[in-house]
């Protein structure tokens, strides 16, 4: 308790040796001297081991409710829960800050005064009582009050008197590194190594300032870091801005593109339909004619296979044996009608009818003529001039040149003689 209060009322003391480059930069230096969690200056600071600080009731009040522990700010995992201990550095900067901002002090009263109580203006550690400017005089007149300690006013006065012996703490034991009053000197701290406050302060006051270099360089480090933070974003902006308008750009060029193309698609499917439909139309009529004609050849074959001019039959056999012809069917496209490829089906197996009824035909009427076969031999001197008999007058062969002339036009009586 007394190492406690011994502790708070060097932190006091220390209040009264205000730092002059503090106030310039109190803005930045409360931001950093903030816990992330309550968003206030620190209260008993602690840092977790990844180097983050917090307040000490916060931390532990963000932990006692996860089953995990993790740093609030980084989100750092740790094994264990670590062993917190209060960064007494730290917190000397936050009371050095607090003392420089005025927020740890308030307005402390003269404890004389009996009506209208005045502001006190000093804090005597012997009385143990606050003066205001009026009840302050005799400390300044008698000489046995001269040698009182006076401080400036603070509002916990147990915290600059042992509690032990209700003395003022003079002294600061450095062995046990805290404040204590003349008579713990002669008794617990009689072997130790004291000194007064006002020497251990001096000595102190350089650390403090080495203190005070790290955390304004700290600042600026973190100001050029916010800077550069805030330049990143925006020219992070501004490559998003840009990248977003050329992508606006690419896919409105890409929608026009595939908008043109599914127009183009589209006149494209309609001209193939056309002229497919126009295939269609004019095949269907060659069909129709086709067919027209293999009817005719079909009424021309079921005549001859009843006729009895056997001469007539053999000399217009070649003619008829030849396959009719017939549109490619390979020329329909994929997509023609359905009564279109019915109608090509019905035309080829008509064909394929044809063709078997003709080689059935033929061939009953070659061995019916077969049975009725005799040796004939041609007479040469009654024969056509076009007709080449062969010399046995068993074969006749029509004259080439005679019959093609016979063709364009001459001797159109031999042909009409035929």
């Amino acid at each position: 308790m007394a190492e406690s209060s011994t502790k708070q009322s060097e932190a006091r003391r220390s209040l009264d040796r205000p730092l002059t480059t503090l106030s310039s930069s109190s803005g930045p230096l409360a931001e950093e001297l903030q816990c992330s969690i309550c968003l206030d200056v620190f209260t008993d600071p602690v840092s977790t081991p990844c180097g983050h600080s917090f307040c000490k009731s916060c931390l532990n009040q963000s932990w006692d409710n996860s089953q995990t522990y993790r740093c609030p700010l980084c989100k750092e995992p740790f094994s264990k829960r670590p062993d917190l201990k209060i960064n007494t550095a730290l917190r000397e900067v936050v009371l050095l800050f607090k003392g420089k901002s005025g927020e740890s002090t308030s307005e402390v009263l003269c404890d004389i005064c009996d009506d209208i109580k005045m502001k006190a203006l000093k804090l005597c550690l012997v009385c143990q009582s606050s003066y205001c400017q009026t009840h302050l005089e005799p400390h300044q007149r008698v000489p046995k009050l001269k040698k009182h300690k006076l401080i400036d006013p603070v509002e916990n006065l147990e915290d600059f008197i042992c509690q032990k012996h209700e003395k003022p703490l003079e002294l600061f034991c450095r062995d046990d590194q805290t404040c204590v009053c003349f008579l713990c000197a002669v008794t617990n701290h009689k072997t130790h190594n004291t000194v007064s406050v006002e020497e251990a302060s001096a000595e102190r006051k350089p650390q403090l300032m080495t203190m005070q270099t790290d955390v304004q360089q700290m600042i600026q480090d973190r100001m050029k870091r916010i800077q550069d933070l805030k330049h990143s974003a925006k020219l992070r902006k501004e490559t998003s801005e840009k990248e977003k308008a050329e992508s606006i750009e690419l896919f409105t060029d890409l929608i026009g593109s595939i908008e043109r193309c599914h127009s183009e698609l589209l006149e494209m499917m309609e001209q193939k339909q056309k002229a497919a439909e126009k295939q269609n139309e004019e095949l269907i009529k060659e069909l129709e004619q086709e067919i027209t004609e293999l009817k005719r050849r079909d009424a021309e074959l079921e005549q001859l296979s009843h006729t009895e001019d056997h001469l007539h039959l053999l000399q217009i056999y070649p003619s008829l044996s030849r396959p009719a012809h017939t549109s490619s069917f390979t020329e329909i496209s994929n997509d023609t009608h359905v009564s279109v490829e019915i109608l090509m089906r019905s035309l080829i197996q008509l064909q394929e009818t044809l063709d078997e009824k003709l080689n059935k035909t033929v061939s009953t009427e070659l061995k019916r003529m077969q049975r009725y076969a005799v040796d004939v031999i041609l007479d040469p001197d009654t024969a056509h001039p076009i007709l080449n008999l062969s010399e046995d007058g068993k074969q006749v062969l029509a004259d080439r040149l005679v019959f093609e002339g016979a063709k364009t036009g001459q001797q159109s009586s031999s042909i009409d003689e035929i």
